[in-house]
C-alpha cells in the first residue's frame, strides 16, 4: 500500500557511492554487478530502519530483476554523467570484467563511509551471499518497497517493516 504524502527525497552522493561499490568489491573477492547492486539494497535497508537515512542517497528503480540503485548501477556501466558526477575525471577506480565481475583498483576511503555505512554494507552482502541469481530475484520481489513500486521508483518508506512501530 502507497503511504500517504510526499516520498522522501535525498540528494545522491556519486563519490560516496564508488566508495561503497570498492568497500563491497574488497569485501567479495570477484562480485559480480548483480550480487553488488543487490548488497548494496540491503544495506540501504537495513541502515534507514536502523539510522533512518540512506547510505548514499540512491534512487531505487523497482527493476525487472529487482531493485536497482541508479547511480551505484550507472558507475558499474560507467555512466557519463554518473562517473562526471563522481568527479573522477573519466577514470574510476575499479572496472567491470567481460564475466560482470567488479575489481578494485585501490582499496575504498574508509573516511567517507562511517561505521554505521560499512555495518550495514556487511549486512547487504551476507544477504546476497551463497544466493543464485533467481534467489535473489525472488527474494526482493517479495519486499513491500518492490511490489508497491510497482515498476516505477521505490520509496525509502517503504523499506522499513510495516510492524515497524517507528514506521
Amino acid at each position: 500500500m502507497a503511504l500517504p504524502g510526499p516520498r522522501p527525497r535525498y540528494v545522491p552522493q556519486p563519490a560516496k557511492a564508488v566508495e561503497v561499490i570498492l568497500w563491497l568489491a574488497e569485501h567479495w573477492s570477484g562480485i559480480d554487478v548483480y550480487h553488488l547492486v543487490k548488497a548494496v539494497y540491503f544495506a540501504d535497508r537495513r541502515h534507514i530502519t536502523e539510522y533512518g537515512r540512506p547510505i548514499i542517497g540512491d534512487d531505487y528503480g523497482a527493476a525487472p530483476f529487482g531493485p536497482l540503485p541508479q547511480v551505484v548501477y550507472g558507475l558499474l556501466r560507467h555512466d557519463p554523467i554518473e562517473v562526471l558526477a563522481a568527479s573522477s575525471n573519466g577514470r574510476l577506480p575499479f572496472h567491470v570484467t567481460d564475466a560482470f565481475a567488479v575489481i578494485p583498483d585501490r582499496e575504498p576511503n574508509l573516511r567517507l563511509l562511517s561505521e554505521s555505512d560499512q555495518s550495514a554494507l556487511a549486512f547487504g552482502l551476507s544477504k546476497v551471499r551463497g544466493k543464485s541469481f533467481a534467489e535473489l530475484c525472488d527474494l526482493t520481489h517479495e519486499d513491500a518497497a518492490f511490489r508497491n513500486a510497482d515498476g516505477g521508483r521505490m520509496d525509502y518508506r517503504d523499506f522499513i517493516a510495516e510492524d515497524d512501530p517507528d514506521r
